[in-house]
């Protein structure tokens, strides 16, 4: 009996399919729409880039402002409008069959995807299929990506944009005009992403494998990127031309920004962006370094010093962003997993084991930790966790929602799947870390995602403050002017209850009979001039911050 058992449950062992690397086409894609598309659908705009994304394609669909990206009645001069054309085609498009957000939003997963494959495409071009997809493979395992590859944001048009400048300089000495192609388009669309130090990078790419590399130094490449400079200058221009036409001080606000955003480098930048790239870019950068040792003496081949080119290239310009924010490191990323595709296979074997050995630990970890919240949450055992979860978000009842405990479930034993029946290969540890962040993140966007949008969602706040301004005025809405509101707030009343605000410049304007601001709990009310009082106040479930609304009392 035991040994019938034992040979059926051999048996079934040998009929589940191992897992061979370099992983399969089939397998790199269902792994890109794995990790892509969980947490672009069922939640509302969260705090803060992916509420201020969202309202920008509000302002596009809603009020008809395509030119320049439009937040809540102001030109937002910190991106271009290329993405949200994306984000408001298929907003306007799917909507309402799905909701206008999560339409929206999708964009996202497109713009990531085509940056992964486009990033495959670059590196076999260099190296061939192997380090392709293990580029591939460390980009979407890649922490910071992960952050914020699933909001609505004019940085992952960026980052496509890039990536496909990138490719048309890898093909251009192979087919010329298809290469010259590329880059033009994707120059274009990284000035029309986030302005002109998008471009920056690839330019300065393509200007320096021109100098250093024979394998670029030919006459054909050159006239491929005269050809590939006409098209963003073409592009741009008319764009520019029609701006100025239809408003003219909001596009010169624009322009104002772009070279106001750029800056000479300095200590305290670098120091925060390499701090911030230590764990936003792994596993890339210990592969990339290892590989610039071990092939220190090799870096005039042309794929390496392509690579290393565009790295530095994109460090250079990250460390020149005058404002020092996270979501500017989203541009290293690319490069360097580029770079360190080609040094996946020599890593040492102690390495690669211990890469493989750290990220099924970790992942399974936090995993595992994700599911015992859930259970916790939906059971009330173990008491202490469910009531640590229930003092985060007070006032939140939990419910069993199967199709997503089902998604949870699938991903779960695609793990279990993945960490059994892997072969052997250099390429198992970057498949175990893009598989694992593709769980774990999986695994919040399902299980957790009902407790998380109950806090982050600013859509009771806001059908709230509509409601006061209605009982007070009636169906005609004042004017709102705003104290200490962000973007992100702006953009939410406006999204969620149609309340446009505009900031206050010197104390209330006597236009306006309404102000919104924000404060802290137990903090005193603004001194007003005149007549005002306090008609509401609300705030998010967790939230230290108040949303006070004052009217200008009827004298």
């Amino acid at each position: 009996m035991d040994a019938r058992l034992t040979g059926t449950l051999r048996s079934a062992h040998l009929r589940i399919p191992r897992i061979a690397l370099p992983p399969s086409t089939l397998l790199v894609c269902v792994l890109s729409a794995a990790y892509a598309l969980p947490g672009l659908f069922g939640h509302d705009p969260w705090k803060a880039e992916d509420a201020i994304g969202v309202g920008i394609v509000h302002q596009m669909v809603t009020h008809a402002q395509w030119l320049l990206p439009n937040l809540a009645g102001e030109i937002h001069t910190e991106d271009g409008p290329f993405f949200y054309w994306l984000a408001a085609l298929l907003a306007g498009t799917l909507s309402p069959a799905v909701s206008f957000d999560d339409a929206a939003r999708l964009a996202s997963g497109v713009a990531v995807i085509a940056t992964l494959f486009l990033l495959r495409a670059t590196g076999r071009e260099l190296y061939g299929r192997p380090a392709a997809d293990g580029a591939l493979l460390v980009l979407i395992g890649c922490l910071g990506l992960m952050l914020h590859a699933h909001e609505t944001l004019g940085e992952l048009g960026m980052l496509f944009a890039q990536v496909l400048a990138w490719y048309g300089i890898a093909l251009a000495p192979r087919r010329p005009h298809k290469g010259a192609a590329a880059l033009g388009m994707g120059l274009a669309a990284a000035v029309l992403s986030k302005g002109l130090a998008a471009l920056l990078a690839p330019a300065l790419t393509a200007a320096t494998v021109l100098v250093l590399s024979r394998h670029w130094r030919t006459g054909r490449f050159s006239v491929s990127m005269l050809e590939a400079a006409c098209v963003p200058a073409v592009i741009t221009g008319a764009w520019l031309l029609l701006a100025s036409e239809r408003d003219p001080a909001g596009t010169a606000a624009w322009l104002a920004a772009q070279w106001q955003g750029l800056a000479w480098p300095s200590a305290g930048p670098v120091a925060y962006y390499l701090t911030g790239l230590s764990w936003a870019a792994w596993p890339a950068w210990p592969i990339a370094l290892w590989l610039l040792w071990n092939r220190r003496n090799m870096l005039g081949e042309p794929a390496l010093l392509f690579a290393l080119c565009a790295s530095i290239a994109s460090l250079l310009v990250l460390f020149a962003q005058g404002e020092q924010r996270e979501i500017n490191m989203l541009g290293c990323l690319a490069p360097l997993s580029l770079f360190a595709g080609a040094g996946i296979e020599r890593l040492r074997r102690g390495a690669a084991m211990a890469l493989e050995w750290f990220g099924a630990m970790s992942f399974s970890f936090f995993g595992a930790l994700v599911w015992l919240g859930w259970f916790a949450m939906t059971t009330g055992t173990p008491s202490r966790i469910a009531r640590n979860f229930a003092k985060l978000e007070p006032g939140y009842v939990p419910r069993f929602e199967g199709l997503l405990f089902a998604l949870a479930l699938a991903l779960t034993l695609a793990w279990v799947w993945v960490l059994a029946r892997t072969e052997r290969s250099p390429y198992r540890g970057v498949l175990f870390w893009a598989s694992g962040a593709t769980l774990v993140w999986g695994l919040v966007m399902t299980l957790l995602l009902p407790w998380i949008e109950y806090g982050k969602t600013y859509r009771p706040v806001a059908q709230s403050l509509s409601s006061a301004l209605r009982a007070a005025y009636g169906g005609d809405l004042p004017c709102i002017e705003s104290r200490n509101l962000g973007q992100a707030q702006r953009a939410a009343f406006d999204y969620h209850a149609g309340l446009v605000t505009r900031r206050e410049k010197s104390g209330p304007s006597p236009a306006c009979p309404a102000l919104l601001v924000q404060a802290s709990p137990g903090e005193q009310d603004p001194p007003l001039a005149g007549q005002w009082k306090r008609v509401w106040e609300g705030n998010r479930p967790r939230d230290r911050e108040r949303y006070r609304l004052y009217l200008k009392t009827r004298e």
